[in-house]
């Protein structure tokens, strides 16, 4: 199956990064995952202490499922997906935060996931990002605009009520389907609409 990049910004959001994780690891796809210094910080105060480190992280999953996993520094310029050369399928940022947003934008590859998704534009790869802040200000909106017509996807984090989600896991299961879904990567982890039964 795929490699997929996966990186974890400092922003609200971390248990999607866990979630998407899971779902790909199910799918047999190998993540290349790398975590910002910020992502471990928003990670321990959203999921708790088992999950602060990328260690840690990565620990939560089962023993199989780590065998898909490999963890990068996020310093670790001579990391394989810092190069262009090095295959990978695309990668997905969950969620992005306004800063690592800007980054990408600008082309500022100062650390591993802002190279990373740098590699994956130039590469012109699948890249999926999924912004987390509210209200989105001109310059959020400017920058969004701008790495979409780079070729990114964006895929704000937003519910939809037609499934009626009875948890809040089947709201995250919806945000995260929808990302896959921009991966063009299948799964079953939402209900899709099929047209409406009341008629």
């Amino acid at each position: 199956m795929a490699r997929i990049v996966v990186g974890v910004s400092g922003a609200s959001g971390v248990i999607l990064a866990h979630r998407v994780i899971d779902v790909l690891t199910d799918l047999d796809h190998h993540v290349e995952l790398v975590m910002t210094r910020d992502a471990h910080f928003t990670a321990l105060e959203e999921m708790g202490e088992d999950f602060a480190t990328g260690v840690k992280f990565v620990k939560s999953f089962s023993e199989e499922k780590q065998t898909r996993i490999r963890l990068h520094g996020i310093q670790d310029f001579t990391a394989p997906i810092a190069s262009g050369s090095y295959q990978v399928y695309g990668m997905l940022i969950i969620p992005c935060s306004m800063a690592t947003l800007a980054a990408v934008a600008t082309g500022l590859s100062d650390n591993l996931l802002r190279r990373a998704a740098d590699v994956t534009l130039k590469e012109r790869r699948p890249l999926v990002i999924v912004p987390r802040e509210a209200p989105f200000s001109e310059i959020h909106l400017e920058n969004m605009l701008k790495i979409s017509r780079y070729g990114a996807t964006i895929v704000p984090p937003i519910p939809a009520w037609y499934t009626q989600p009875k948890t809040l896991q089947d709201v995250e299961n919806f945000i995260v389907g929808k990302a896959l879904d921009a991966m063009k990567i299948e799964s079953d982890i939402y209900p899709r609409w099929t047209g409406s039964m009341r008629r």
